[in-house]
């Protein structure tokens, strides 16, 4: 009986860890020059593996990109130098909200 209470109690630490783990999510818009759908594709292609990222979401019209990114896996500046490296250079970013 006594082992059984110890495997219960470790079974249920070990399941509440997870929600104590969520971290909050980021959003940021990037203002990037977007000309044509090859330059969604391109976009998508690269930005869309890197590190932390959770969501994407690319207005060709607004030439925005928006992203929704995990803040303990990357940041701000990781992503800005991610598009420089694609030669879509950011002209403006706007942090947006915090989630969880």
């Amino acid at each position: 009986m006594k082992k059984l209470i110890i495997i219960l109690s470790a079974l249920m630490l070990t399941l509440a860890v997870p929600a104590w783990a969520k971290s909050e999510k980021q959003t940021v818009v990037f203002h990037v020059e977007i000309s044509c759908d090859g330059c969604v594709k391109k976009i998508e292609k690269n930005i869309s593996f890197e590190k932390g990222l959770k969501d994407m979401r690319i207005d060709k019209n607004a030439q925005t990109v928006t992203l929704t990114f995990d803040p303990n896996k990357t940041n701000v500046e990781t992503l800005k130098k991610a598009f420089e490296k694609i030669k879509k250079p950011v002209s403006k970013v706007e942090v947006i909200k915090k989630v969880k």
